[in-house]
């Protein structure tokens, strides 16, 4: 699903028809156009007898169009089409199927055409058919007339001398919208837009024995930790991945990786702001607050308070119970928690998940993308980890908190003693953010606030060599490393480390490897 329209395309000098500044979220009411928004060119295994296109158009509406093939092997050659269709494929329509059905409410359709040759080609989207496997510079008028409007396309190679090709199809059938995907080494497996911005992605084929890899328009490279969901899967008749604008990461004892790419490692227990969302018009006021308390200062509780109505609403979670309460405009705590809270006209929070491994998006109005995604993994008894992404850098100034992250932040270096092995920490006690209120004051429960206060003031940190010698350290780098394995850097493996060695045992490297995947 492609949560996006467009119109009034247009191609630039190099034949890269940019749609880019003519997105627009797809909400109510907002006509849009149709795209390809995921196809997979050439999947791994074994050849297709048939294959998934799916398109992007407006809610609840029925489409009738077509979905077409040109060749880009080969070389074009001079003089008459006909020659250059017995000399090379290039130019040669190779498949077209006509398509149908109706985009369900959140403006997707998925339709089933006939195998694709592989790559290289570019796929088209259009009102009307050809009339048959013609090759484009017989009769380019003719061709156009044909299938008269052409809504998308999207070029797709499998060499560098291919990638040369598609811009030369694009010129030849008078710059239709759509892009041509650069060339990343190999044929992809699998071709997606973006669910926010639409930019199309393309997946690797590198076999089932490999990792994929993410690869962009341009064919550079993309860290699939980046998107959410996983971009290496396929997503027909469901959203689609979404690179996100920025991430911020709580885990273990804390360390906090905020969203202006500071990592440090918190000193401080008690009540702290970790992410404020302010926006004036329309009035939208989010706030998540967490309390650090106990032994290391682990995360025990977790507070999101919606004051964009007239009466706040709070979603509340701790480490006693993993058990998500909710309370709206006052009344009592109940843990029938609705899938969609609503708090104000112009805000929205969506619950998806378990009752200990929960993701919650934050919505403005009737928007379909969401400003905020927070994920939240608790193990029972033992702590809470989080992970914040933001979907849009446009929303960077009206945001706050821990997680915001500040360039002129008072930070030190953790100082190992000389016989320790480990990396040095960065370390902040984040007092510019501590809540002064009780959890009672900020909007949490009263039992919560009571359990958090059993842990308090038992908080203390001590260096590698008080808690964890030489071949404990390796002990603890080996359990780390079995769990977390390669989706881990140095950053992920270092505290993990600390965490096992202050105590947390090998539940820390769990819970880290079961949020590097989440």
């Amino acid at each position: 699903l492609l949560a996006l329209g467009v119109s009034g395309e247009k191609c630039d000098e190099s034949n890269e028809c940019d749609i880019s500044s003519h997105l627009h979220l797809a909400t109510k009411g907002i006509k849009s156009s149709y795209l390809i928004s995921e196809f997979q060119p050439n999947p791994t295994g074994l050849q297709e007898d048939s294959h998934k296109i799916e398109l992007s158009g407006p809610p609840n509406t029925a489409f009738q169009g077509c979905i077409w093939c040109v060749e880009a092997d080969g070389s074009p050659t001079e003089g008459a089409g006909a020659v250059a269709a017995s000399a090379t494929s290039y130019g040669k329509v190779d498949r077209f199927n006509p398509v149908s059905g109706t985009f369900d409410a959140n403006g997707v359709l998925t339709v089933t055409i006939p195998e694709l040759e592989n790559p290289s080609f570019t796929m088209f989207l259009s009102q009307s058919c050809p009339t048959g496997n013609v090759n484009i510079k017989d009769d380019t008028a003719a061709l156009l007339a044909a299938v008269q409007t052409i809504y998308d396309s999207i070029g797709v190679p499998d060499s560098v001398a291919d990638a040369q090709n598609l811009p030369r199809i694009r010129t030849t059938l008078n710059n239709p919208p759509g892009t041509d995907l650069g060339y990343m080494g190999t044929e992809p497996k699998l071709v997606f837009r973006d669910a926010t911005d639409g930019a199309l992605y393309q997946v690797d084929d590198q076999g089932k024995a490999s990792p994929s890899f993410i690869f962009d328009t341009h064919g550079n490279q993309v860290a699939s930790s980046q998107f959410d969901p996983d971009p290496r899967k396929t997503t027909f008749g469901v959203v689609n991945p979404t690179r996100f604008a920025d991430m911020a990461v709580v885990v273990g004892d804390p360390h906090i990786q905020n969203l202006g790419g500071g990592h440090y490692m918190l000193l401080k227990e008690g009540s702290f702001s970790v992410w404020h969302f302010s926006l004036p018009q329309p009035h939208v006021e989010w706030q998540i607050f967490a309390h650090y308390s106990g032994h290391q200062s682990f995360t025990k509780g977790l507070l999101l308070v919606d004051a964009s109505g007239s009466e706040p609403s709070s979603l509340e979670i701790t480490s006693e119970r993993c058990e998500w309460q909710t309370n709206s405009n006052s009344k009592e705590w109940s843990s029938e928690v609705p899938e969609v809270l609503l708090s104000g006209p112009s805000s929205r929070m969506q619950l998806v998940g378990t009752k200990n491994k929960k993701t919650i998006e934050l919505f403005i109005a009737d928007d379909t993308v969401p400003v905020a995604k927070l994920k939240v993994l608790c193990r029972q008894g033992r702590y809470i980890n989080m992970k914040l992404y933001m979907t849009n850098q446009k929303w960077g100034p009206f945001v706050g908190g821990e997680l915001k992250g500040q360039t002129d932040k008072k930070i030190q270096k953790h100082e190992p003693s000389t016989n320790s092995s480990m990396m040095q920490l960065t370390t902040s006690e984040d007092q510019e953010f501590e809540a002064k209120k009780t959890w009672v004051e900020l909007g949490g429960s009263l039992h919560a606030q009571q359990y958090l206060q059993q842990f308090d003031g038992d908080s203390q940190k001590f260096g590698f060599s008080q808690v964890c010698d030489a071949r404990g350290q390796a002990d603890a780098k080996a359990l780390c490393q079995k769990h977390l394995g390669t989706a881990a850097d140095s950053s992920d493996l270092e505290e993990c480390v600390y965490d096992v060695c202050s105590g947390a045992g090998e539940v820390a490297a769990e819970m880290a490897a079961e949020m590097l995947k989440f």
